[in-house]
């Protein structure tokens, strides 16, 4: 079997990481950095009231932004969070998942939100979750 034919035989759902760290869109810009940082997470995703994906919040992005205090205090993760969100499903093959985590305008995408049909928020899938499967595969 070859690598790209085991890429195709995994699916995301074997790899996401579930019931993963969110925010909701009131939760402050500096609270969302704290949650990143004491749960050594890259990012939140941020999901309204039934759990649907609404956004995306990067501890990069809001760490450079507070170093260099664009936020005015009280600012939320609604006003800053990416709304144009790249994700997969649980059914994606993890082959789909690495073209989409590489579709990025510049560099790559370095974690994508899993959400169902629903656009409900059901895990998410980071580099290091994919780096770990292809470590186990060598």
């Amino acid at each position: 079997m070859t690598f790209r034919e085991k890429l195709r035989g995994c699916k995301v759902e074997e790899l996401m990481t579930k019931d993963p760290i969110t925010a909701s869109p009131q939760v402050g810009v500096i609270e969302a950095f704290e949650i990143m940082l004491k749960h050594d997470v890259g990012a939140l995703p941020v999901v309204d009231d039934e759990g649907r994906l609404i956004g995306l919040v990067t501890r990069t992005d809001l760490g450079r932004a507070l170093l260099e205090d664009e936020y005015e205090p009280g600012t939320t993760v609604e006003e800053v969070m990416e709304r144009d969100v790249v994700v997969v499903h649980p059914d994606d093959t993890l082959l789909e998942a690495l073209k989409r985590m590489t579709s990025a305008p510049e560099g790559i995408y370095n974690q994508l939100p899993v959400v169902d049909d629903e656009e409900k928020l059901v895990g998410i899938l980071t580099d290091g979750d994919i780096l770990r499967w292809i470590a186990k595969k060598l």
